[in-house]
């Protein structure tokens, strides 16, 4: 036993070293691959290895660092030798410091994993030169008498310098101080109209002044009268075959795949995006806007189609999510993409001179390990090259300065094909969570901790596809506020008012919405869930209206359960966590059954659950009779809600239109900081609802000040 450990103790001490840089090798292959799918994927097992990754992978890479470092001294203490007469396999450990420092650059794909990380962009410069000096120590203490070692280590010290550099410079350009500072406030911009008016008016000529809309700042006639069909659906531009080797048939030219117009109208949709981004992203730093800026939106989206629109809100918060999370914003400048050039050169002649150098006096597995650091260092600038190849931002410079390598690029995966968010939203429904339809076998365990609540809710958590009818309704309320938002605003105090009064439902509703804004929630969530699941012998048609209400409801919940910082400021955690206790003690009749019988469908219990609501709860009794428990008043208050709208012919479209307006509210309410935060996690819906509301001038938690009035002159001599 004891020669074991003896043995193991010794193989351990020989491959301590290569354990730790090949553990943060591969902490970085995993960040470069997943960095970029969260952008996309929602998934909780995605943002937990994420999160790992991310969070190991500068202490491993420091640790290592260190531990090379001391291991080197004490090598040098023992033996009492000078670096020149070191072990060719320490000189070769050694070596392996300066991908370390190519390490703590971090991937392309992810520089920030919550916004709050730009913020430590100083604690990364003072890693940077910290850790140069580590590496640089390491140097004078084993490779300075290495002649073949030493060019190879200069190389990649300046390969994992650029890299590193690239980080600190990204994480600064991307904190909030700066971020505010590099939008640069819109210029008073006085027409040309008004200089004449001075003029004609020294002159003596009798000026009548007309006000008209004048738009700067993007194109507008090039995105209005582009020639490209962008109000049509896209089922009639996009090719009819389809198949797992169509990326093939694209290659060599075949006509049906290509869609031509719907490349067309890709690439419009991304002028489009790449003009509007550059002036809305002042709202993610909570910047005002103008109003010319609010009319420039607009007119450039009114008259497109919904699946346009929205389109071109992902391409927009796409690009966001690359200049607040990755290094997008270095790689595409000028200097950034000439440093990266110099960086991969580097690693590329360091591979050819490490391989055609003599190699005998070394380790075989310090050989290894070594090719493997150069390999997947190479390997790793080329997947990045990939990256940026079949980004937005690369597809937007291409388009200006390279189509013929854009169309190519499009041959390989079209943009219409391109995942630039999640696409869904998630889903929280309060009857499934009071079931309990999902238990844990360590449940014990997690009460004990007081954590169970916690774990469930992600375990109850579920994801719906935004469907087409939702978007093409929320734009058409859209443009009908845009234009009647003026006169409305002053008489909107509160979500869904105006949908009530449309409907002449005020007297009979106006307490459901008077509530405070989480409470409206929960009561009308109820209420959503008790008329999708009718009383028995009844059935509903959950298509159109009624599943936007569900989804929408859900939705909401899930709001606020999960991210109430995204809603207006109020109790949320802790309303719905009495109103959970309160509809779990009223449906324990329910529970009971269910455990006495076999599997039984979710659908199934949701719809008993509402059944034991209804019969339980008596939405007869005076509603100040039920006020003693608030918890409980909340779900009476669902009830009587159901009961009341339950016999209206016309209900589905006053829930869904309701709960639009709580949609277009929380959106409102949330700033522009709150929203960039939430597109690390797959992009929020409120998210892309907030952002399209902007473009039709419809937010209110920022100042829209008036500019210099322009006019026309209608000039008459006297």
């Amino acid at each position: 036993m004891k020669g074991m450990s003896s043995h193991l103790k010794e193989l351990w001490e020989g491959w301590e070293l290569r354990a730790l840089v090949l553990l943060s090798l591969s902490i970085q292959v995993l960040l470069i691959i997943l960095g970029r799918h969260r952008k996309y994927r929602p998934d909780l097992w995605l943002k937990v290895l994420v999160w790992s990754c991310y969070l190991s992978a500068d202490a491993v890479a420091i640790y290592t660092l260190g531990k090379i470092t001391t291991w080197l001294k004490q090598i040098r203490s023992t033996l009492g030798v000078t670096a020149k007469g070191l072990d060719p396999n320490a000189q070769m450990t050694a070596f392996w410091a300066p991908f370390l420092l190519l390490h703590l650059g971090g991937p392309d794909t992810i520089t920030a994993y919550a916004l709050e990380d730009n913020e430590l962009w100083m604690r990364h410069l003072l890693g940077l030169v910290v850790q140069t000096a580590g590496t640089l120590f390491i140097f004078f203490q084993a490779l300075t008498g290495s002649d073949d070692l030493s060019v190879l280590w200069l190389l990649m010290v300046l390969s994992g310098l650029i890299k590193y550099g690239e980080r600190v410079y990204v994480l600064w350009a991307a904190s909030s101080e700066q971020f505010r500072d590099s939008i640069a406030e819109p210029p008073l911009r006085y027409s040309k109209i008004l200089e004449e008016y001075k003029l004609k008016e020294a002159e003596g000529y009798d000026i009548t002044p007309h006000e008209v809309i004048e738009i700067y700042g993007v194109n507008v006639e090039r995105n209005l009268k582009g020639g490209v069909d962008l109000s049509s659906p896209d089922r009639d531009l996009l090719p009819e075959v389809k198949g797992p080797l169509d990326i093939f048939r694209r290659l060599f030219g075949n006509e049906k795949l290509l869609a031509e117009k719907m490349k067309e109208r890709n690439r419009a949709e991304l002028a489009v995006a790449k003009d509007l981004i550059d002036i809305f992203r002042r709202l993610f730093a909570d910047l005002v806007l103008s109003f010319e800026d609010r009319d420039t939106g607009m007119l450039i989206l009114k008259y497109k189609h919904f699946q346009v629109v929205f389109r071109v809100i992902e391409i927009e918060l796409g690009l966001m999510y690359d200049l607040l999370y990755t290094k997008a914003m270095v790689i595409h400048n000028r200097w950034g993409f000439t440093l990266r050039t110099v960086s991969i050169l580097s690693t590329v002649m360091v591979l050819v001179l490490f391989s055609r150098s003599d190699k005998d006096k070394y380790s075989k597995w310090n050989i290894h390990v070594t090719f493997l650091l150069l390999g997947v260092a190479i390997f790793l600038e080329i997947y990045a090259l990939f990256v940026l190849l079949f980004s937005d931002e690369a597809a937007c410079w291409l388009k200006k300065h390279s189509p013929v390598i854009l169309d190519f690029v499009e041959r390989l995966q079209p943009m219409y094909k391109r995942r630039r968010w999640s696409g869904s939203m998630a889903q929280y429904n309060l009857l499934s969570f009071t079931l309990k339809e999902k238990h844990l076998p360590f449940h014990r365990i997690l009460e004990l901790l007081h954590v169970d609540q916690k774990v469930l809710k992600f375990l109850y958590k579920g994801d719906v596809e935004i469907s087409d009818f939702i978007k093409e309704r929320l734009l058409e309320h859209f443009k009908s506020l845009a234009t009647s938002e003026k006169e409305v605003q002053s008489v909107r105090p509160y979500p869904g008012y105006l949908i009530l009064k449309k409907h002449e439902l005020l007297d009979d509703f106006k307490w459901s919405i008077e509530l405070e804004f989480d409470q409206s929630i929960h009561v009308w969530h109820i209420a959503t869930e008790l008329l999708c699941h009718p009383e028995p012998g009844k059935q509903e048609d959950l298509s159109g209206a009624p599943e936007m209400s569900k989804q929408l409801s859900r939705y909401m919940l899930y709001l606020l359960v999960m991210y109430p910082f995204l809603l207006p400021v109020g109790f949320g955690r802790v309303r719905f966590r009495d109103m959970y206790a309160a509809a779990t003690r009223l449906l324990e009749e329910t529970e009971s059954k269910k455990k006495n019988r076999e599997a039984i469908e979710s659908e199934s219990n949701i719809r008993e659950a509402c059944e034991t609501l209804r019969t339980k709860v008596n939405t007869k009794l005076a509603p100040i009779m039920a006020e003693g428990d608030k918890s409980k008043f909340a779900l009476y208050q669902g009830c009587r809600l159901a009961s009341q709208l339950n016999n209206r012919e016309n209900k589905w479209d006053i829930v869904s239109s309701v709960w639009v307006e709580m949609l277009v509210y929380a959106a409102i309410k949330c700033k522009g900081v709150q929203h960039a935060k939430q597109l690390r996690r797959g992009g929020e819906f409120l998210t892309h609802v907030w952002l399209l509301m902007a473009h039709f001038g419809l937010t209110d938690h920022f100042q829209i000040p008036y500019v210099p009035a322009i006019a026309e002159l209608l000039v008459k001599q006297e």
